[in-house]
């Protein structure tokens, strides 16, 4: 079992337990065991303890009507209908459990901080007030400084569409690969793991490297870069900006990377095995729907979608 899984199971276990006890009808031997679980293992009793301090769970509960015998009999329903309740319960309350935490599939709480940012499955079109215009993706947050003297817009997380407003002020977006500068017309620019892809859609960009190498992004003209170096420029294939309109519009590109855009629109996670990471797709998807396109995927080509959970969703080979 890897973590990430063990982690949704003992989440499921401490919230079954807890609302047991407060259902009003746990028993002497209910009481033995659950502090026989407790004891078992420190990760069950920081999760307790986690729960107990915020309770949000039950109060929740409690304001809407609910008693303590429907959360019960809510907990014993079958799979993924009870899931949803309690991984909703558990997002509001921000329950926490180490680095992957139920909270941080909903929204990154690393980046509460950021002056604007999206939840999962949210986009966000901001007016800015230098006449610019900000799209921003799911999961995603920027930070603005905008001053008599410049325009600078950080990407902390994620992927933007920026209308830049002309100005005497070149307008800077900065990540942590490098920056560019735009002195008007539409850009995109999307934060992944390793490196950052930015797309020139109808004026040419200037880019830098932390690492100081340059390039003149033609308009119309896509690429990929680290701390040190950019890619080769690829030629614009269409629909690059669709996810503005919630679409998922792709051409001949890897499954993997149309799982990768699914992400942000999902809660849970989202495993693809690389026996099938590699297979090619065109087609075009609706984002708030993600569930429907993973099955327009399974339809179309040689995979399988394994639910195991609401929360945890495998691509594999048929």
């Amino acid at each position: 079992m890897s973590g990430e899984q063990e982690q949704a199971l003992l989440i499921e276990q401490a919230t079954r337990w807890l609302v047991l006890l407060r259902s009003g009808h746990a028993s002497h031997e209910d009481l033995r065991a659950f502090a026989q679980w407790r004891a078992r293992d420190a990760r069950h009793q920081q999760l307790c303890d986690q729960l107990e301090r915020t309770l949000g769970v039950f109060r929740v509960a409690q304001e809407q009507g609910v008693r303590g015998e429907q959360l019960q009999r809510t907990l014993s329903a079958a799979g993924a209908s009870r899931r949803r309740v309690m991984r909703g319960a558990l997002v509001g309350a921000g329950v926490m459990l180490g680095a992957g935490l139920l909270a941080n599939r909903q929204l990154p709480l690393d980046e509460l901080t950021a002056d604007l940012h999206t939840a999962t499955g949210q986009r966000q079109r901001i007016n800015l007030d230098d006449g610019s215009e900000l799209v921003l993706n799911a999961r995603s947050a920027v930070d603005l400084d905008f001053s008599a003297q410049r325009r600078v817009l950080r990407l902390r997380r994620g992927e933007i569409q920026l209308r830049v407003a002309a100005d005497r002020r070149p307008l800077l977006v900065v990540s942590p690969f490098g920056q560019l500068a735009s002195q008007g017309g539409r850009l995109q620019l999307r934060l992944e793991t390793d490196r950052c892809a930015v797309t020139a859609l109808d004026a040419s960009l200037e880019l830098v490297t932390l690492a100081g190498e340059r390039l003149q992004l033609p308009r119309r003209q896509q690429v990929s870069f680290d701390r040190f170096a950019f890619a080769m420029p690829a030629p614009l294939q269409g629909g690059e900006g669709a996810w503005v309109d919630g679409l998922l519009e792709v051409r001949n590109q890897r499954l993997g990377e149309v799982l990768d855009a699914l992400r942000p629109y999902r809660s849970g996670v989202l495993r693809v095995d690389p026996a099938v990471a590699e297979l090619r797709v065109s087609g075009l998807f609706r984002l708030d729907d993600s569930d429907q396109a993973l099955d327009v995927l399974a339809r179309t080509l040689p995979i399988r979608i394994a639910r195991r959970t609401a929360l945890w969703v495998s691509v594999g080979p048929a």
